[in-house]
């Protein structure tokens, strides 16, 4: 028996979601999420550091709608949405039980630094993780939370070990450009 093809309107909402979703980060702790961004792009999910919202800009849109024509992969798509949509909306949550003042009036939660994903490299390290931990459980919690960071100047870096044991540190060509830009016009001045 074959599924009969989604209409436009199905395949549209099936894409929204997904924009939505990839600008969420609920998907960095889902593993069905992850894989149906991994899915769409194998090589990019791997070059691109697990980013889905750079997934779905390297995906064309014609690819993307092809995609998601094949009736397991949209299954798929669907579940993850469904799942999404009910994490954002559940009604009888922690916070509506036990603390409905932090809706309007949220936690604010001051760190030098949030560690949530690789695709977000505002960490260095323990502090960063503990942040985002807590960021995490306000949200299963659905408490009201703003994190509030600093802003690195020159941005974070990628670290390696070189063949002499030693720590090495790089930043990714466009990071290093566009400091070297800015550190130049900073000295004419």
């Amino acid at each position: 028996m074959t599924k009969k093809p989604l209409s436009s309107e199905e395949i549209t909402q099936l894409t929204s979601g997904l924009n939505k979703l990839a600008r969420n980060l609920w998907w960095t702790w889902d593993q069905e999420a992850q894989e149906v961004f991994s899915e769409l792009s194998p090589r990019g999910w791997q070059n691109l550091y697990h980013n889905a919202v750079a997934i779905l800009r390297e995906v064309s849109e014609n690819e993307l709608r092809a995609r998601l024509q094949d009736p397991d992969f949209a299954e798929r798509v669907r579940e993850v949405l469904k799942a999404f949509d009910a994490y954002m909306n559940e009604k009888l949550t922690w916070a509506q039980q036990h603390a409905p003042a932090l809706a309007s009036n949220p936690v604010a939660y001051f760190s030098a630094e949030f560690g949530f994903h690789e695709t977000l490299p505002i960490a260095a390290g323990g502090l960063g993780i503990l942040a985002g931990d807590h960021a995490k459980s306000a949200s299963d919690l659905a408490i009201g939370f703003v994190g509030i960071s600093l802003f690195y100047r020159e941005g974070y870096f990628q670290q390696a070990i070189d063949n002499n044991n030693w720590q090495t540190e790089y930043y990714n060509a466009a990071q290093s450009q566009e400091f070297a830009d800015r550190s130049g016009r900073e000295r004419k001045r």
